[in-house]
Order: structure tokens, then C-alpha cells, then sequence
């Protein structure tokens, strides 16, 4: 494990920033304590907070920057608005370095906070997440078997 460290959250809005996304921001270099958070604040809602692997952090040698953020908007022609969908994703993205119990969290985190600030929201159409989810997915599905019968 890296010392460097990983915050999701949703963005904020401002006028700079108009559209709803989550947002994963890591960090590439060390600065004050007091600085970095204050930074975070800036720029995002965090709900939760992990250090990098090894492998995330060498990409961060090469970077002169002191954070990358990774957004997933909602409004997204893939997403069309739908949390289930963008939290899938998100969990994807992090697929290779994350473990499933931790990605599990996150997603439970982001989920909580996004309801919270949103009462009244509903899946857009609660069939596209599964649609896209088994589009998308690496995993190979079985062929379904029909039955037809002849009368």
C-alpha cells in the first residue's frame, strides 16, 4: 500500500461546474494535510476515503500535477441518469485494483449520500441498469433456453 490517497464523492456545483457526477480524485504527490483537505472540500461531497495500491500509485510518478479526478456524470449519454448504472461503473473502473468487499462499500456510501440529497428519486427506467450492466460485462452469458410448443 501506497501512502497517497483515494476520495470519492459527488462533485459540487457551482458555476463552473454544472453537471452532477461522482467523482474519484487521487492523489499524486504529498502536500500539508490541512491544504489537501481543504482542496477536497473544494471540489467534492467525500463520502469515503482509501490509500492506493502499489500498481495506482506508480502512475502517479509521472504526473505533475498534485490530483487526477475521474468523473462519472449523470446526465452522460451512456448513464441517461440512471444511479444503479453509474455506480456499476464506478465499481468496474476499480475493478482491477479494489476488492469486492470495499467496492461494495463505496457503492453504499455513494448510494446513501445520493438518496440523501435526492429523496424523491427513482431509476429513470428500472430495466436499462440490468440491460446495460449485462451489455457491458465481462462475464460470458449462458444462452437462454425457450421452450416452444406446437399446438
Amino acid at each position: 500500500m501506497s501512502n497517497l490517497r483515494v476520495w470519492y464523492g459527488w462533485a459540487k456545483l457551482n458555476k463552473i461546474r454544472k453537471r452532477e457526477a461522482i467523482s474519484v480524485i487521487f492523489e499524486n504527490g504529498k502536500q500539508s494535510s490541512e491544504r489537501t483537505d481543504g482542496f477536497i472540500r473544494k471540489m467534492q461531497n467525500t463520502v469515503y476515503v482509501r490509500y492506493q495500491t502499489d500498481e495506482e500509485a506508480k502512475d502517479a510518478v509521472s504526473k505533475s500535477r498534485m490530483f487526477t479526478e475521474y468523473n462519472i456524470f449523470m446526465d452522460d449519454k451512456a448513464i441517461r441518469n440512471s444511479l444503479d448504472f453509474a455506480l456499476w461503473e464506478n465499481s468496474e473502473a476499480d475493478a482491477n485494483n479494489v476488492s469486492a468487499n470495499e467496492r461494495a462499500v463505496i457503492e453504499a456510501k455513494l448510494r446513501a449520500a445520493y438518496m440523501s440529497a435526492h429523496r424523491q428519486y427513482k431509476e429513470p427506467d428500472p430495466n436499462f441498469a440490468m440491460i446495460q450492466i449485462r451489455k457491458f460485462s465481462n462475464e460470458k452469458q449462458e444462452p437462454v433456453q425457450l421452450k416452444i410448443s406446437f399446438v
